[in-house]
């Protein structure tokens, strides 16, 4: 079937549509933008990206703090806390210059077993101690006259059972006692200061050592000791004394 030949619209027709949607066009009036609305928008926006970036800081963080806690608690398990090592309690810190002494603070009347058989504790005047073989407990006076308390000094008491000798005496001086020095015979030894608390001026120190069976006791004396220096955590010297071997 031949279908009918169609011919092209007038140019005039065409003009005419232009104008008819121009003017449609004009009469249509656009509706206004949602500033407010968009504003909002933005608003919600730029918050949601801040609680990201904010959560993602606090992540971090968490992250750092975990490697630092591992690094001072050393090998920790899973969720174990591990606690750096503490001072132990009336131990000063001495300074790198001068080796860990070991000191200890006692309350008044507190027995402190030194060595086997062998009890010291200190009162405000002086020192007492209790050993095998003695009748009683012995006494040595901070306060009756007999030690010059007024300079630093050093005092001594020896006894020897076994080939083993048991150094203990007072000293006194300005300053928290930190290590004991003591030379003997046999060589030199780190001794133990016992202290009251709130600084007395005064304390107590005692050595165990073993002696070469060359050493020998002269009318009861042993001769073990022959110097005996206190130090305070800053390495200065509290009391020295030299006694004769």
């Amino acid at each position: 079937m031949n279908h009918p030949f169609r011919s092209p619209r007038p140019p005039a027709e065409a003009d005419r549509l232009r104008e008819v949607f121009t003017e449609a066009a004009y009469d249509v009036t656009p509706s206004a933008v949602p500033l407010a609305a968009i504003e909002r928008e933005g608003r919600r926006r730029r918050r949601r990206r801040g609680s990201a970036v904010l959560g993602a800081a606090c992540g971090v963080l968490v992250v750092l703090l975990a490697v630092v806690v591992l690094r001072d608690g050393a090998a920790a398990g899973p969720g174990e806390w591990v606690k750096p090592p503490a001072a132990s309690a009336g131990t000063p810190s001495p300074s790198p210059s001068v080796p860990a002494g070991r000191v200890r603070v006692v309350t008044p009347g507190e027995r402190v077993q030194v060595a086997p058989g062998i009890k010291i504790w200190l009162t405000e005047d002086g020192k007492h101690w209790l050993e095998p073989g003695a009748p009683g407990a012995q006494f040595r006076s901070v306060s009756d006259g007999n030690l010059d308390m007024s300079r630093p000094g050093v005092s001594l008491q020896e006894s020897g059972q076994d080939g083993s000798y048991f150094l203990s005496g007072i000293f006194h001086g300005r300053g928290e006692p930190a290590r004991v020095e003591v030379e003997t015979t046999a060589g030199e030894g780190n001794g133990t200061a016992l202290t009251l608390a709130g600084r007395p001026g005064w304390g107590v120190w005692y050595l165990r050592t073993k002696v070469p069976d060359s050493v020998t006791s002269v009318s009861g004396v042993t001769g073990v000791t022959k110097r005996v220096t206190v130090y305070d955590s800053a390495g200065g010297v509290i009391a020295n004394q030299e006694f004769a071997p």
